[in-house]
């Protein structure tokens, strides 16, 4: 069995089967007496669990710097809400495909990161949807779910860097038909859009506000932030 627990600058990793090892000796120690004998005599052992410090989540920048196409959009995510953790990524693609997966669940205070690449030896871009459910802590509701479309395309003398942001229902699935009306739809009134030139985007929903940014270059890194309603 695998855990984890917090402490206040960072997780720990808990190793059920790891339970009464001496850090000195590396003995496992399986009986009662053994525990307090060794705990007596080996100032290193520490009782209760063993601990593994776990690498805490990259930047945007640092992720960006390990992709090696020239076409490629790497997402971070800030969840400055109170109210709101953010479960079940989907993803979907029209161009290329996820390097690096989104986190399972953004909690409130994180910030997690995710990329996705063109395919290689293509003239192709990466270009797709990701979307989160809003999950409500207090109600344990998801009722509304967050969508952000973005567009890195191959040829830049003909296309821009596209940024779309917007909450919709649940029953919306994450595919082709929400990502064509994110990239050029006429109706604006579940999203906000906008070819990037590095400003910011902003879209209002019932009981949150996005706000996000999006490079214009090539290996292009989108920063979002999710922020409950003001006065709610």
């Amino acid at each position: 069995m695998v855990y984890l627990y917090f402490t206040a600058d960072t997780p720990v990793l808990v190793l059920k089967q790891a339970l009464w090892r001496c850090n000195h000796t590396r003995e496992t120690l399986s009986s009662p007496q053994d525990r307090r004998k060794r705990t007596q005599h080996c100032c290193l052992a520490q009782r209760g669990h063993l601990t593994l410090k776990v690498k805490m989540p990259e930047t945007a920048e640092a992720v960006s710097a390990t992709l090696t196409t020239n076409r490629n959009c790497t997402i971070e995510i800030t969840n400055v809400s109170g109210s709101y953790c953010l479960i079940n990524p989907k993803v979907y693609m029209s161009s290329g495909f996820c390097q690096h997966p989104p986190q399972p669940t953004v909690r409130p205070t994180k910030t997690e990161v995710c990329s996705f690449t063109k395919d290689g030896n293509t003239a192709t871009g990466a270009v797709g949807l990701l979307t989160y459910d809003l999950f409500h802590m207090q109600s344990r509701v998801c009722s509304d779910r967050m969508a952000i479309m973005f567009s890195v395309p191959f040829d830049h003398n003909l296309y821009k860097n596209r940024l779309s942001v917007g909450v919709v229902e649940t029953s919306r699935a994450c595919d082709k038909h929400l990502y064509d009306q994110l990239y050029d739809g006429k109706d604006l009134s579940n999203f906000a859009r906008s070819e990037t030139s590095g400003g910011g985007l902003e879209y209002q929903a019932t009981y949150v506000d996005l706000r996000a940014t999006m490079s214009s270059i090539g290996k292009a890194i989108v920063k979002m932030e999710l922020y409950d309603k003001m006065g709610r």
